[in-house]
């Protein structure tokens, strides 16, 4: 069990962790920073792991936390404290891991901080990390799929090609044949996309789109369709990835804030439900045998949920029977 380097302070717990983090534009990514409900806690540590000590943000001398940018555009995290402001970066460039420190900060700040503790925070992390590499290998698998038209023709002929020469029409033969055809094609497709780029450095690509152009200008006349040149092709496939970027992002941020308005609705249930037991019952009329039951029954769901601890419930439950 590793032994903790400092101490808490009394009646202080963590909440939320992250590690390989900068200090600093000029710092390297070798720090933990660890949010309490008292304050943030830069961990600061050397090279070679070595730790150097700690630094204190009590959230008395904290005027806010935002995400904010570096000068070479990288993401961090901004803590206002009174004329100066700290910054931490991380390395893993997750934003969505970015997005929940920040917020840790902002909960513990703010008037329901107890209510935030360290599975909270934990489960939005595993479940975006998780989206993350979902979305990532989605995008890969679209990649790799053969493109329409002709490509689908020239596999499908390669396909029969290799079952034909190989003679073995079963399962196994079949998909060998398919991997060896999708290997011909992608292989076709890097050399393609070389000597595209090779053709673009030495001039050649743009001396075929002047030809193109004076040819379009020839279509023109005679109401034909003009051709797209290659810069024009280029510019479509480059907005194209970049759609598709902006897409994967929109899905990632749609997923991350349905989790977190998940989390958020918990939270609410249970200040809820604890509320209503804070609140005394006098004058309050005596409840049917069926209205208890049917109010036991609700707050036996929030236990199972996870809202309410076995604790609450027995609480909630003794209140609820003595009404």
């Amino acid at each position: 069990m590793a032994k903790q380097k400092y101490a808490l302070n009394s009646g202080e717990k963590i909440v939320y962790k992250v590690s390989r983090v900068r200090h600093g534009f000029w710092g390297a990514y070798t720090h933990v920073l660890t949010i309490t409900n008292q304050s943030v806690i830069l961990e600061k540590y050397g090279m070679l792991n070595n730790f150097k000590g700690i630094e204190r943000y009590d959230y008395s001398i904290i005027n806010q936390a935002i995400q904010g940018e570096a000068s070479n555009g990288e993401k961090q995290l901004e803590l206002y404290i009174g004329g100066k402001v700290e910054d931490f970066a991380l390395q893993s460039g997750n934003e969505n891991e970015l997005k929940v420190l920040i917020m840790a900060i902002n909960d513990q700040m703010g008037p329901d901080a107890e209510y935030y503790d360290f599975n909270y925070y934990q489960s939005i992390v595993i479940e975006a990390k998780d989206t993350d590499r979902i979305l990532e290998l989605r995008s890969k698998a679209q990649d790799e799929m053969p493109t329409a038209g002709g490509s689908e023709k020239e596999i499908a002929g390669m396909v029969a090609k290799n079952l034909i020469k190989s003679g073995d029409f079963t399962a196994t033969g079949v998909t060998k044949a398919v991997t060896k055809a999708m290997g011909k094609q992608k292989k076709k497709g890097i050399l393609s996309g070389m000597m595209d780029e090779f053709l673009d450095d030495i001039g050649v690509r743009d001396i075929q789109d002047e030809f193109t152009e004076m040819g379009n200008e020839f279509r023109e006349e005679f109401g034909l369709k003009p051709k797209m040149t290659y810069a024009e092709r280029k510019e479509l496939e480059e907005l194209e990835e970049k759609r598709k970027k902006q897409e994967i992002q929109e899905q990632k941020n749609s997923i991350f804030q349905n989790r977190v308005n998940q989390q958020k609705a918990m939270i609410d249930a249970k200040k809820r439900a604890l509320g209503e037991q804070k609140q005394p019952n006098i004058n309050t009329p005596k409840m049917s045998v069926k209205e208890q039951m049917e109010l036991l029954q609700q707050v036996k769901s929030l236990l199972d949920e996870g809202v309410l601890t076995q604790e609450e419930f027995e609480m909630k439950k003794q209140e609820i029977l003595n009404s």
